[in-house]
């Protein structure tokens, strides 16, 4: 396991000017199984062709509780995180789907919603017809942070099939109860009869999707990054987390912890390593 103890990165790359000719569009979609409709940011790198006959790799990028789809466009800097990482060859030509996936949802099936169901059987099909991006698994990959981070594991655990990398980013996947503070004991899909709801969410968590995973023999390679000063303790169980894939996938899965907290700095700064490190890694497979 190797340390970086810097956020200077993401200082450097929001003060560089970006000249590209990318472009965020909005998008959204009615889901049946939410009946809600679920809207999206989209970033269409420089030289988008709707009509392409080479399609391009998709990066789904998850928020955080409360948050939503203009997350990592406003505070995370996405656009220009994109356009220089592009540019610099770190990253790959990519489609960047930015959802509202529900505020609380945690991108999983539980109590009030079946957001992980959503999320697969509705959501990226849509993003696949709409959009002219890969329908393959080395062209598909999840990052987020926080409770997009808790997603990002999930999905790619339970469905390793459809992704060939991960970014797990300051992760809320407290094992194996989460902190009083933590906004997952609030939210319907971990309560009941207004009471935190234990059993939903240690069903949920990372940690009883593992033997499945084993199971299916696919490694989904991961970046997992957090920050040491992290207020709801996130470091701990992001390095439990390491420790637990490293067993199984050493060559593919890093770990690293920079100065901060639980904040912005923080996340913008990991998006602009685990993204190249996920792109290297599907490349990989072609």
């Amino acid at each position: 396991m190797r340390f970086l103890l810097s956020v200077s990165g993401a200082i450097v790359l929001s003060m560089s000017l970006s000249f590209a000719e990318s472009e965020v569009v909005e998008s959204s979609f009615n889901s049946d199984i939410l009946n809600r409709d679920i809207t999206m940011q989209v970033y269409l790198p420089d030289g988008y062709d709707k009509n392409k006959e080479d399609q391009y790799s998709v990066v789904y990028m998850l928020h955080g509780a409360g948050g939503s789809d203009t997350d990592w466009l406003v505070k995370g800097g996405m656009k220009v995180t994109a356009d220089q990482l592009m540019a610099r060859g770190q990253l790959r030509d990519s489609v960047i789907v930015m959802p509202t996936f529900g505020p609380a949802t945690w991108y999983t099936n539980g109590n009030a919603d079946q957001a992980e169901t959503a999320f697969v059987e509705e959501f990226i099909p849509f993003v696949e017809k709409q959009f002219n991006v890969r329908n393959d698994r080395a062209g598909r990959s999840v990052g987020g942070l926080s409770m997009g981070g808790y997603g990002a594991l999930n999905l790619s655990l339970s469905y390793p099939q459809l992704f060939c990398a991960a970014g797990v980013l300051s992760p809320a996947i407290y094992d194996p109860l989460p902190p009083e503070t933590s906004a997952s004991r609030k939210t319907p899909q971990f309560t009941k009869d207004g009471d935190f709801d234990a059993k939903s969410w240690t069903d949920s968590l990372y940690t009883a999707r593992l033997d499945g995973y084993y199971k299916k023999d696919i490694i989904v390679p991961m970046w997992i990054e957090s920050g040491d000063n992290d207020a709801l303790g996130i470091v701990l169980a992001a390095a439990q987390l390491y420790w637990t894939l490293h067993d199984y996938q050493p060559n593919d899965v890093e770990y690293r912890v920079i100065d901060g907290d639980h904040d912005w700095m923080v996340f913008r700064d990991s998006a602009i390593r685990a993204l190249p490190y996920m792109s290297q890694k599907c490349e990989s497979l072609k």
